[in-house]
């Protein structure tokens, strides 16, 4: 069975400094990966690869069989789409003018908006629930609304695979389980694949199907999320000491940092 996306070989080198070393994964349609791994490791530099903002030294990446470093930037941002990290206060747009915003690679400089474009919007508005602050200035949102805002517009351009760059970071517990909650609902009833660098080891190991752990630029562990929580993976992942609880609701084997040498 062909992959839907596949990374073959990836080296990434940067004023003669190599940031990722022969990378190698694949995914199949509606999965869903996070990217874990110490600062430094090269998970924000692996998605800015995917993206074509960075050059590949050497290696490939493959969409749906298609070369992403062959494609142009409009017909890349009909495939991929992306969530930064919880930003926005400086925007000076309103929250609708902002979703609209990521139907350009469907347009050319003097189209119209269309069915389809409304459709999308639509679409997009109602699967994160913003309809009551469309009219809201992106700088007086929160950071939790303003993260469901920046999922809405990649839900707008309508891509098969969505990347988010620590969409949970900067925000409160209830923000982080809101965000959480749409980005699995995206991927388990849209059947959107999803790649996610985290910090959050627990939700990585709980919410996704599948974990690279990146360190020092190299996969140090790939597999299923299930199979990824041991002592001896965290500890030489982190160079920290971990120890294990069971969460009493779920059953789910927790990781926590231990204080002890």
């Amino acid at each position: 069975m062909t992959a839907f996306f596949t990374i073959d070989n990836l080296v990434v080198t940067i004023a003669n400094k190599t940031l990722l070393y022969d990378i190698s994964f694949a995914m199949a349609k509606g999965d869903y990966l996070c990217v874990i791994g110490s600062n430094g490791a090269g998970k924000s530099t692996l998605l800015k690869a995917i993206m074509s903002i960075v050059p590949l030294s050497s290696g490939s990446i493959k969409l749906n069989q298609l070369l992403l470093s062959q494609l142009k930037q409009k017909s890349l941002a009909q495939h991929i789409s992306y969530v930064p990290q919880a930003h926005g206060h400086s925007l000076l747009f309103k929250v609708n003018e902002f979703i609209k915003m990521a139907r350009y690679p469907y347009h050319s400089p003097f189209s119209d908006w269309s069915h389809k474009d409304q459709q999308a919007f639509d679409r997009a508005v109602t699967i994160t629930d913003i309809t009551s602050f469309l009219e809201r200035q992106m700088q007086t949102l929160s950071g939790g609304e303003i993260q469901r805002v920046m999922i809405a517009a990649a839900l707008c351009q309508q891509t098969p695979l969505l990347l988010l760059d620590e969409p949970t970071s900067f925000l409160d517990p209830h923000h982080q389980v809101e965000v959480h909650n749409l980005i699995r609902d995206l991927n388990q009833q849209h059947n959107i694949s999803v790649i996610e660098v985290s910090h959050d080891l627990n939700h990585a190991c709980q919410h996704s199907q599948h974990i690279l752990a990146l360190k020092q630029g190299k996969t140090l562990w790939y597999g299923n999320s299930s199979e990824f929580m041991n002592t001896q993976q965290l500890n030489q992942l982190y160079d920290q000491q971990f120890v294990f609880a069971t969460h009493p609701q779920t059953g789910a084997k927790v990781a926590l940092t231990s204080e002890f040498k």
